[in-house]
């Protein structure tokens, strides 16, 4: 990601299938499961917020590196931190399953 790179630019911009794809790699990578699995975990999850499947993938990607929030995905962001929010929640370098 680009530091410049604004979210108005998922719905339907050259960026959005890159976001999709990184959304994707997250939950493969945080819940072990298969691509289509975590694909479908994310539809999921974005119907059940009301939110769009771009929107929901811009918000985790952004929560699994910097952070970066914006005011235009607010409520993405809020149904991502619902969602999996708790896989970012421990302290760099805590071993899985710690609580801190």
């Amino acid at each position: 990601m680009t530091a410049n790179w604004v979210p108005t630019q998922i719905s339907g911009g050259p960026n959005a299938g890159r976001i999709l794809d990184t959304a994707r790699g997250i939950l493969i990578g945080l819940r072990r499961c298969p691509p289509g699995t975590a694909l479908d975990e994310l539809h999921t999850a974005a119907q059940r917020h009301k939110v769009s499947v771009f929107a929901m993938a811009w918000a985790l990607v952004h929560l699994a590196g910097d952070g970066a929030t914006s005011h235009v995905f607010a409520d993405a962001q809020s149904a991502v931190r619902r969602e999996w929010g708790q896989w970012f929640a421990r302290p760099a370098g805590s071993p899985a399953g710690s609580t801190g």
